[in-house]
């Protein structure tokens, strides 16, 4: 492999892993909205209009971290393929 390509794969697997991160925050910023929707349903006395509204929020929040766990876990895999470095087995 030459140097330039060497780089290039180096860059690319960097570019895995901060995306592997960026994943993870989106996930740490819906668990902050799955905080504050059960903050609003305690605090809401159960209406009902609401209550009906809030679980479909917190549906829709849940989906989305299912996908951005998915994502993370697609980026990590690309990660291990490119460069052949693979978790250290204990």
């Amino acid at each position: 492999m030459n140097e330039d390509l060497q780089n290039a794969m180096y860059a690319l697997s960097g570019v895995l892993m901060a995306n592997e991160q960026r994943e993870a925050e989106a996930v740490e910023g819906y668990n902050t909205q799955l905080r504050l929707i059960s903050e609003v349903r305690d605090k809401s006395g159960g209406e009902p209009e609401l209550s009906d509204f809030l679980d479909m929020l917190e549906a829709a929040t849940k989906e989305k971290i299912s996908d951005e766990l998915n994502h993370g876990q697609s980026l990590y895999a690309e990660y291990v393929e490119l460069t052949g470095i693979e978790p250290a087995k204990e």
